[in-house]
């Protein structure tokens, strides 16, 4: 972090101002994410992790192991396990198995280094209850998530646990719904697009037809016609 130093004309009282308000402003996105999660539980966070299998209890232990660089979205892309359940106080220990990977937190209160240094681990202790979303920066899109849940309160699943239940595979029936949502919304989009291309070109086509045609009919000798 840099440190500003103060210049002539700010006095101590100033700089004191100026201090808290920066303070204020770190804390309030990491606040308000937290916020969120907590309201609005995992939301859609774990609709394309296709190890999530809903919250592990790992509650009544002082440290838990997740893994990093499990088999999971298509190769070693998965934290192990994807959601957990923890006591405040608890310390967790990410742990790498493969591949290069980090740790990052949703809100920005914490954040490993890159590494594919197997056995390395980074570790985090959760003192207040709430739902601490995270992620592996390079692999996100590919479904590289997980959360601990710190503390006895309630968590909306979301739609992760709805397509797993339907697919019933757990996050892969989950995946493959996704995926063939998806497909289904660019094929209506494409529909769509290519009907309105047909409207806006139709009157064009049919005036030029018109106009070779009346043209073709001037350069006929007058026999043909």
């Amino acid at each position: 972090m840099t440190e500003n130093g103060t210049r002539g004309g700010m006095g101590r009282r100033d700089l004191l101002k100026a201090t808290g308000a920066a303070g204020i402003a770190t804390a309030a996105p990491a606040a308000a994410g937290r916020a969120r999660a907590q309201e609005d539980g995992f939301g859609n966070w774990f609709e394309n992790v296709g190890n999530y299998d809903g919250i592990q209890d790992q509650t009544g232990t002082d440290q838990v192991t997740v893994t990093v660089g499990s088999q999971a979205n298509g190769g070693n892309f998965g934290f192990d396990p994807a959601a957990i359940r923890v006591d405040p106080g608890t310390e967790i220990v990410w742990e790498w198995r493969a591949g290069s990977h980090n740790v990052v937190h949703q809100d920005g209160d914490f954040e490993s280094e890159l590494t594919n240094e197997e056995g390395f681990t980074f570790t985090q202790t959760f003192e207040e209850e709430g739902i601490n979303l995270y992620f592996c920066s390079p692999h996100q899109q590919t479904g590289m998530k997980g959360a601990v849940v710190v503390g006895d309160i309630e968590v909306d699943e979301g739609s992760a646990a709805n397509g797993n239940q339907e697919g019933g595979e757990g996050g892969n029936g989950e995946q493959e719904d996704g995926g063939s949502g998806g497909n289904t919304g660019s094929t209506e989009t494409m529909l769509i697009g290519a009907s309105m291309l047909a409207a806006f070109l139709s009157p064009i086509a049919f005036a030029i037809f018109l106009f070779s045609r009346g043209d073709r009919t001037d350069n006929e000798p007058t026999a043909y016609r």
